[in-house]
Order: C-alpha cells, then structure tokens, then sequence
C-alpha cells in the first residue's frame, strides 16, 4: 500500500469576523487547524477579497474560497465551483445610521456599502438592482464609511459588522435583518475539487462543531431588529 502523502491546500479567505479576522485568525481558521490537527493536510491561507477569492478559485490558483453563501451564488459560480456539505448560518442585516432607512423603500436612491464580489448577491436578497450598491475592498473600510455618513446603509453579515462596530461606534447604529444566509466554503468544480469535498465534509464531521463556533452564538440571539449593543452587552 503506498502511504498517503501530507497535502498542502491553497486557501482564499475574505475577512469575515468573527469567523475570519484580517490578520488571519477567526473560528473558522481555527477549523481548518483542527482539520490539519486529524489529517494529512496543511492549508495555506491567505486573506483576500471575496472577489478575488472567486476570481483565484475560477483560474485555480487556490483550492479553496470562502465564505461562499452557500446554494445561492450567482449561475456561473457553480460552473468553476463546489461547496462542501458543511454549512453554518448566518444572517445578513441592513445597517444604518437613520432608522427611515431600515425600510428597504426608504434606501432605493441612497448610498448602499457592502464588500467587492458581494453586491450583485445581496442586491438579489432585497430585490434591488446591484447598481445601488458601492463595493469596497474590506469590511473595516465599510464600516468606516457608514460611520462617517459616506454610505447611508451597509449591508453584509450579522457578526461580522457587529463585531467592527463595537470597535467603534460611539453613536447609536440601527440593524435589520434582510435573511438568513448559510455560509459555506468552496473548492474547484473538477475531479481533484470533488476528492478534495469528500475528504473535507468527511474531516469536519469529526470535528466539535459547536465548541469552536461558540462564540458566534452570542450573535444570533439577538432580535431580528433592533440597535447594535455595545461590546459589554454582548459578553
């Protein structure tokens, strides 16, 4: 029998805190350690745009993208992608300033921030044209600039802004959310993309989900409206 040599997986990640934080740590790293930890694998990540990660995974130049939100990428994604059987949900929610614009009325002819490679998605969520939208490089820029009047609204993933904002906010940031959105990650749409998925979806159930997720949890308890609780609340 020939043993089975230690494989190095090329990741692409978009900073997606608490999940993935931009210097590369976050809960879902610490899942692909805990894979490496059971497996002849080692990943190779690096942080990205989401776009990019789509763009890098289309030319198979990584293995792995993410966070994809998972069955509900655009037609073409699935021609050059796959997404794993393992799954954790999310929500997305609409950030503003001024409460009128928690209406989706209200934001037709406004300014709309969310991350590059994400707009045309979410638009599809609130059934508005991805024209609306103004795409950034990362989630701290976006914050920055719903905090600075910039953007009237931002739209992107519960935890993730959550835990920017409580960084930052020094003044009252209202939120609704727009769905349920469960996250997955993504490998090439070919035969060694296929090997790859069964492997992984096969590594994770072994793993103890909840135990490395759980401080995720914090985040979706909170009501489906409501004002961004400071850092303090949350704990």
């Amino acid at each position: 029998m020939i043993p089975c040599l230690a494989e190095t997986i090329r990741v692409g990640l978009e900073p997606f805190p608490p999940f993935i934080t931009k210097d590369g740590q976050g809960y879902s790293v610490a899942m692909f350690r805990g894979i490496e930890k059971i497996s002849d694998l080692t990943f190779e990540i690096e942080i990205m745009t989401y776009a990019r990660a789509k763009h890098q995974l289309k030319y198979k130049h990584i293995d792995i993208a993410g966070h994809t939100p998972k069955n509900l990428e655009a037609p073409e994604f699935y021609q050059y992608g796959l997404e794993l059987d393992w799954q954790i949900s999310t929500t997305s929610d609409l950030f503003v300033l001024d409460k009128r614009y928690l209406d989706i009325n209200q934001i037709k002819k406004r300014r709309i921030g969310t991350t590059l490679g994400n707009a045309d998605f979410l638009a599809d969520q609130v059934g508005l044209s991805a024209d609306h939208f103004i795409e950034v490089a990362t989630l701290g820029q976006l914050v920055d600039m719903l905090l600075k009047g910039r953007i009237d609204a931002l739209l992107f993933e519960r935890a993730s802004v959550m835990t920017l904002l409580q960084e930052k906010i020094s003044t009252d940031v209202y939120y609704q959310t727009i769905g349920l959105i469960p996250a997955s990650i993504a490998v090439n749409n070919d035969d060694k993309g296929h090997r790859l998925k069964a492997k992984l979806d096969r590594l994770i159930r072994q793993l103890d989900h909840e135990k490395i997720f759980s401080g995720y949890l914090k985040f979706n308890r909170l009501h489906a409206t409501g004002k961004v609780p400071l850092a303090e609340s949350n704990h």
